[in-house]
């Protein structure tokens, strides 16, 4: 039986960050929201490599897998691209090398995006079943130290970003999830204006996580 892991998102209403500004969002960029958490104990500086798969998992509510060869919907390349790439140049400035999965890599980051209106964000560990290496039955998630974010509302277009230990599974074979990141408010406008807003917004999740440098 698969156990659902429910991340609730935490933010702000759409009417506190249009409260910050004067006359209210004139752009839909003053409506982005980056949050970000992490385990305050974990030694991200004893970390040296890490690796990230190369497609961003959209995910869907309703269409739960039966197959054990399923694979989820992935998101267009013209944006997952800007968010893999906007990581992993953001990771190799913090002083971590990439390696492939089969390396051992010392940190995964895991991507997804959803494009829905839903007051809660949740999606099972078997997203990720075809590709987080030895993955295995009853593995799952769990958040040492730190809950998972949550919010009142998330607007059409958010990514989510995971980072995991797989070399530190717990007792109950849970993969712990060391690092997240919330990009809300994404995916709307021109393709270059997502882009752009996708790379500003990935590069702040990092700014405001000075204890990932190396």
């Amino acid at each position: 039986m698969k156990t659902i892991y429910r991340l609730f998102v935490l933010g702000l209403f759409t009417w506190t960050i249009i409260s910050c500004v004067p006359n209210g969002a004139e752009y839909v960029d003053e409506l982005d929201i980056v949050y970000t958490n992490h385990d305050q104990t974990y030694d991200f500086q004893s970390k040296g490599t890490f690796a990230l798969p190369d497609k961003v998992i959209k995910i869907d509510f309703e269409n739960a897998p039966d197959d054990p060869d399923w694979e989820p919907e992935f998101v267009d390349p013209v944006y997952a691209n800007a968010i893999l790439e906007t990581t992993r140049t953001n990771m190799r400035n913090l002083g971590y090398t990439e390696v492939d999965k089969s390396a051992n890599p010392d940190l995964i980051i895991l991507a997804s995006a959803l494009q829905t209106d839903q007051i809660f964000y949740y999606y099972d560990w078997w997203y990720w079943q075809w590709w987080y290496p030895g993955w295995g039955p009853g593995w799952g998630w769990w958040y040492p130290g730190y809950y998972p974010p949550q919010v009142g509302r998330i607007r059409t277009g958010s990514v989510f970003l995971q980072m995991t230990d797989p070399n530190n599974q717990s007792p109950t074979d849970k993969i712990p999830v060391v690092w997240s990141g919330v990009i809300n408010g994404l995916f709307e406008g021109s393709d270059n204006s997502i882009n752009q807003r996708i790379t500003t917004t990935i590069n702040q999740a990092f700014d405001q996580s000075p204890y990932l440098a190396k």
